[in-house]
């Protein structure tokens, strides 16, 4: 219940940004709005202001809103003024993101140190020889402070830009400088092209961060790590007689344990006890206990003064639209799958999770749907944003606007794409849920 609440409540927020912008900019321009709409159908509540004769409704169905102009008004209006007033809704959305990543930055946060791991053989960080204790500083012409800030320029070289490597710059224990190029390889092929996942590519490079300790993040109702006596919490600090830091070495032992008992050597931070557990196979033959573990990191605290977070914001929200769209690209040239759209189950799904993380991860979200609500709605789609747009600009070049029969047939190819685009991201959301 909590994730559908989350979910409706991150919709509600930048749907009210979006039409906002569309509001303010038709009150500006001189344009009477008529109707402010928080969803579709049915008006479950609506108002008025004393100063205003705009109808302000929260209806049915909360997947999305608009707002309802005069029509003779607006298409009264200058070119200038109607595309204005067409483009604040996007606008509104980049401006929230810009200001939602401004307050993250400045209010601080904990991330991992870039502080690496050994990487695992035959890995291309393995091969180019980094190794355990090797922090990583830089990335291209890009400072790196911290492993999340490694993921970011990762994504930004495969995703968006779909680069055949990188170069890292590295600083030893000893205080040596290093530099590498690591070629980047698609994380995953076949019949679903390559994932845009960062997390992936950069685990496929060999880079993980430096691991204190391996954490019990969480037990599963019914499994045999509960019934063994495993807490969220719990260390494993060895498996058998091997001492374990890192996440994988656990795991990979309990895959290659094929049923058998193994012995865990668990701290809770007062005692420590040895735990026999034996893992089961699941329905992919693959023997697991039924616990989730995590690296257990040292971090570093990063905080920016108001001006340079603000300006950070803008960067990377100008950064992480051009990510979506050259992503977006990519999956028409057929390089990055369609299998990387997510629809409202996942996206209902990352809302609660994100809220369940904290105020600072759910404005993180809130973020990064809204500047995809910018792009998507900047499409030259006809219905959308961008479609009007493309007509004022064929407007602007031919000193007419379009026919009404043009414009009526483009409305429905848009329909169609919209029904298309949203057909493929249910198909996506449940192939997920199924485990296809």
């Amino acid at each position: 219940m909590s994730t559908v609440l989350f979910f409706l409540l991150a919709i509600a927020i930048l749907v009210f940004v979006h039409e906002m912008g569309h509001y303010l900019a038709a009150r500006q321009c001189g344009v009477a709005v008529e109707r402010f709409s928080i969803g579709f159908g049915r008006a479950l509540l609506k108002w008025r202001f004393k100063r205003s004769n705009t109808e302000w409704v929260i209806a049915a169905i909360p997947l999305g809103g608009y707002v309802k102009m005069d029509e003779p008004n607006f298409e009264a209006k200058p070119l200038a003024a109607r595309a204005w007033i067409v483009f604040a809704g996007p606008l509104a959305n980049l401006i929230f993101a810009a200001l939602a990543y401004a307050f993250l930055f400045h209010a601080g946060r904990e991330e991992p140190i870039a502080v690496l791991a050994q990487p695992k053989a035959a890995t291309a960080a393995a091969l180019a020889g980094l190794r355990e204790g090797d922090r990583i500083i830089g990335i291209g012409i890009h400072d790196v402070i911290s492993f999340n800030d490694l993921r970011w320029r990762v994504a930004q070289a495969s995703v968006g830009e779909g680069a055949a490597s990188i170069s890292l710059k590295a600083e030893r224990p000893n205080g040596e400088v290093v530099s590498v190029v690591l070629p980047i390889v698609a994380t995953h092929t076949g019949e679903t092209g390559q994932t845009s996942d960062p997390a992936a590519t950069v685990a496929a490079l060999g880079l993980a961060p430096m691991s204190k300790s391996v954490r019990v993040i969480r037990v599963q109702e019914g499994s045999v790590a509960q019934a063994a006596g495993l807490r969220e919490g719990d260390r494993i600090l060895r498996v058998g007689q091997e001492d374990v830091r890192q996440p994988d070495a656990v795991i990979g032992r309990i895959k290659e344990s094929q049923g058998k008992p193994i012995e865990l050597t668990v701290s809770d931070g007062s005692q420590t006890e040895r735990v026999v557990i034996t893992a089961r196979a699941g329905q992919d033959g693959v023997f697991r206990i039924g616990a989730v573990v995590g690296a257990e990191v040292e971090t570093t605290h990063v905080a920016d003064a108001p001006l340079q977070a603000l300006s950070r914001g803008v960067t990377r929200t100008w950064e992480m639209s051009l990510l979506t769209v050259r992503a977006l690209g990519r999956m028409l040239m057929g390089e990055l799958s369609w299998r990387q759209i997510s629809g409202p189950v996942t996206i209902a799904d990352a809302a609660g999770q994100s809220a369940g993380n904290g105020l600072q991860a759910f404005v993180g979200f809130l973020a990064l749907i809204s500047i995809s609500i910018a792009v998507l709605n900047l499409l030259p789609i006809p219905m959308l944003d961008g479609g009007h747009l493309m007509y004022y600009l064929w407007e602007l070049v031919r000193g007419q606007p379009l026919s009404a029969e043009i414009q009526e047939t483009g409305r429905r190819i848009g329909v169609a794409l919209i029904m298309a685009l949203t057909a493929v991201a249910l198909f996506n959301d449940f192939s997920r849920l199924a485990g296809w």
